[in-house]
């Protein structure tokens, strides 16, 4: 489990940071190419800002897809035993004997 989760999570980090890396050294270094109109009267800013957005999204989806088809089974599988091998719950002490051992 502990190679699933760090494997989505190093590929979830790389995909997101690149894209926004890239954005906001383009954001920083071209300012003026951010404000060209690409796309009828959508500047390439808010093109780029929505592309972001959709990988965000796309790659949120296919973390927890990717979580739930590998760890959750193990999750549920270690709840189960823990709730086979775990004894009755203790009981709260009296007033009585909490009176004792003072």
């Amino acid at each position: 489990m502990p190679s699933t989760l760090s494997g989505a999570r190093r590929r979830f980090l790389a995909v997101n940071g690149t894209a926004f890396l890239l954005t906001t050294s383009l954001s920083a270094t071209a300012g003026e190419l951010f404000a060209t109109r690409p796309v009828g009267t959508m500047p390439l800013g808010v093109v780029l800002g929505t592309l972001q957005l959709a990988v965000l999204l796309l790659t949120s989806w296919w973390y927890d897809r990717t979580l739930r088809r590998h760890a959750d089974p193990l999750v549920g599988l270690i709840r189960r035993h823990a709730e086979l091998v775990s004894t009755a719950p203790p009981q709260p002490a009296s007033a009585e004997a909490l009176g004792r051992r003072r």
